[in-house]
């Protein structure tokens, strides 16, 4: 007994009395997580690469974000905006004066409003990454989309804290669904988003 943590108890019955949409969600995020880097791996190599492995992958991950919202019960649009404003107040060019990403957010009447806000953030806060060439930004999300993956996993079985996903993991996954779209070319539809309701699955058919 000694080769096993001293948490694995509950691990196990967190298992098995969790509902099963969680265990559904980390098979989701790891085979688009394993979608992303095949992508960049047959790049790497000059071998034949199919953009929807990138582009499918990025619906999965924005469809993957709204239903957990939906399960939750929780405004996925007020959680990306908080996600976006502490990225934002931790970056030493963060000013009164600077964009506030979050409130593009609030304001975005649309998935194509939410692509855009996030590409302003992207211009300013991470200007490292959008110097890079295309093809290694990708690649460079593709590490965090494995890391999202890993974090689904963890969620599963009950080693990650509800309260820490909601804050980071969630919002971040509907943010690398846009990034994605983005980084591949794909412009996402004026298709409306929910108003004043929460951000649900519903709401991504045309996405």
């Amino acid at each position: 007994m000694a080769a096993f943590s001293a948490s694995w108890p509950h691990a196990i019955l967190y298992v098995l009395t969790s509902a099963p949409d969680r265990s559904r969600w980390a098979t989701e995020m790891a085979l688009a997580a394993a979608s992303v880097a095949n992508y960049c791996d047959h790049v790497e190599h000059n071998e034949a690469a199919e953009l929807a492995w990138v582009t499918d992958a990025a619906r999965t991950l924005r469809k993957v974000a709204c239903e957990v919202a939906a399960a939750e019960v929780v405004d996925l649009r007020i959680l990306y905006a908080e996600r976006l404003r502490v990225i934002e107040a931790r970056n030493p060019i963060s000013s009164p004066e600077s964009l506030d990403g979050g409130k593009a957010v609030e304001v975005a009447t649309s998935w194509r409003g939410l692509q855009l806000a996030q590409v302003a953030h992207d211009r300013i806060y991470h200007s490292d990454v959008q110097g890079l060439a295309k093809a290694d930004q990708l690649r460079h999300y593709a590490l965090h989309v494995a890391k999202l993956a890993g974090a689904y996993a963890e969620l599963a079985i009950g080693e990650l804290g509800v309260d820490d996903f909601r804050a980071r993991r969630l919002p971040d996954t509907l943010l690398f669904g846009l990034k994605l779209a983005t980084v591949t070319g794909k412009r996402l539809p004026e298709t409306a988003l929910a108003g004043e309701e929460p951000i649900s699955s519903l709401h991504l058919q045309a996405a």
